[in-house]
């Protein structure tokens, strides 16, 4: 028996360039975990992928149908806007009906029913952590060929029952390297899944059911490491648990361990961890074992946002956790939402100068990240829940699994709106700059860290950010709106000026 795991096509839009926040870290191992699962159940694996892949529908569907499987599953991450595109796909696949057709993943496991009606084609979906739900499925088919019901498998018309979390991480078989990640020196590896906080923007405690963090033993770690460094050159290591650092000193010892056996291997390593787990003497240790880059979700430098959006985290801790980070000299990113949906024009206020205070709009690449992101909803997310239950979810018939919402603010949208048409500008002349350089779209966001292209004057770029949106700041109680665009329409000119050199 053959199963083909499929990435769903999600080229790249302006509109959602920098959107990283629609899937966590950890499904980059989705499609090589399901393969393994595949190869110890005796079943062939093939993979293909289509994430950016531009073909006509019928040019995709003919390259599943070629690999002739017996169960196609689609790794449907997210498709920013090309649900269609997939679904046209199903369609020209149900004419030739060949294989049992599935779905799996972050959005998958949001949106089943919703997902199930939309595309109809499809047999099953595998809904949250789903290893244990697919080993149980392919044991099964051969004898029958036939889906049949199961915890974690929801198909059209049937009772769904959630499948409990595996109780053992360690059991897990070490996962395929797969996909666009090969194509980097970074390797992707996890040791742990989910997250003890429960903030109100993440998706990742409802697609595992629970605000739970679960570990994998060291020696698991270390048996995967060693085998998955055998398959290709590898020069650095980045862990995609949503913290990487747990809470205790039991945890410190256990991130302290596997930080030592990446210093034996001479592999340096990033990381994402929460703001709260952070202190100078742990960051220090990481930083002598090999730590390059930290991520932190400090979110916001308001005390009354953190609180609405339940970060269970305060003003002085993200203080004292970057400043560790940046006196640790490991590279520090962090993740800001400046326009949460209730914000005020005193908390982006707040929120500025907390960033220019932390040092965090030194370069204009991390400027624009810090001044113009605002929450992602997608469907199945408390936030869609929410804003639809206040009458203040907009919903877009391109994107039928994504919204928007109105803020509770006038003069906070306004300046959300000047500031994403300032950064969707930013990130299309550093798009066709790079293009104009031989740069794949894939690899514009690994080069965009590391150095300020030429043909760039980065710094008057970097201040131009800072100006306008201070210059937004103020004007946004406008009542001439003529007046407001004119502003806009003047930091756009700047902006463009700075790739002019």
């Amino acid at each position: 028996m053959k199963i083909l795991i499929v990435e769903n096509p999600r080229p790249l839009t302006l509109e959602h360039y920098n959107d990283v926040a629609n899937a966590p870290l950890s499904a980059s191992l989705n499609s090589g975990y399901a393969l393994a699962i595949a190869g110890r159940a005796g079943w062939e694996g093939a993979y293909l992928d289509l994430s950016d892949c531009r073909d006509d529908e019928a040019m995709m569907a003919e390259m599943i149908l070629a690999e002739q499987a017996d169960m196609i599953l689609i790794h449907w991450v997210y498709a920013w806007g090309n649900e269609h595109v997939q679904r046209n796909i199903l369609q020209i696949l149900e004419k030739d009906r060949r294989a049992a057709i599935g779905a799996f993943g972050l959005f998958p496991s949001f949106a089943y029913q919703p997902l199930s009606d939309f595309a109809p084609q499809l047999d099953f979906i595998l809904v949250g952590e789903f290893e244990a739900t697919l080993d149980e499925l392919l044991s099964n088919y051969p004898a029958k060929r036939t889906i049949v019901s199961m915890p974690g498998l929801y198909r059209s018309c049937s009772e769904f029952v959630r499948r409990e979390l595996i109780p053992d991480l360690s059991s897990l078989p070490v996962p395929d390297d797969t996909g666009t990640n090969c194509k980097y020196p970074t390797m992707n590896i996890a040791i742990g899944r989910g997250c003890y906080g429960d903030c109100g923007f993440c998706f990742i405690n409802r697609y595992y059911g629970c605000s739970k963090r679960r570990e994998r033993s060291i020696a698991s770690f270390a048996h995967e490491l060693e085998n998955r460094l055998k398959r290709r050159p590898v020069n650095s290591i980045y862990f995609v648990d949503p913290t990487f650092i747990g809470r205790d000193e039991k945890q410190t010892g256990r991130v302290l361990e596997i930080s030592s056996i990446l210093k034996y291997n001479g592999l340096p390593f990033g990381f994402e961890t929460r703001v709260d787990t952070i202190d100078q003497e742990l960051i220090g240790k990481l930083a002598d074992n090999g730590a390059s880059s930290v991520f932190l979700g400090i979110e916001s430098g308001c005390e009354a946002t953190l609180k609405r959006i339940n970060k269970r985290i305060s003003r002085d801790q993200i203080k004292g956790a970057v400043r560790s980070v940046q006196n640790s000299g490991i590279f520090l990113s962090v993740g800001f939402i400046m326009f949460e949906p209730d914000s005020t024009m005193s908390e982006l206020v707040e929120n500025y100068g907390l960033l220019e205070e932390l040092g965090l709009l030194m370069h204009h690449d991390q400027t624009v990240n810090m001044l113009y992101h605002s929450q992602i909803v997608l469907y199945g997310s408390r936030a869609w829940f929410g804003f639809a239950d206040q009458g203040r979810l907009i919903l877009d018939e391109r994107l039928p699994f994504e919204a928007g919402y109105r803020f509770l603010h006038a003069d906070v949208a306004r300046v959300c709106h000047a500031m994403r048409t300032l950064s969707r500008e930013y990130f299309r002349m550093m798009d066709r700059l790079y293009r104009t350089q031989g740069i794949a779209s894939s690899d514009q966001f690994a080069c965009c860290h590391a150095r300020t292209p030429p043909g760039v004057d980065g710094d008057k770029l970097n201040r131009t950010l800072k100006e306008a949106f201070q210059a937004f700041l103020r004007q946004a109680g406008m009542r001439d709106v003529r007046q407001f665009n004119a502003l806009e329409r003047m930091f756009l000119d700047e902006l463009r000026s700075c790739f002019q050199r």
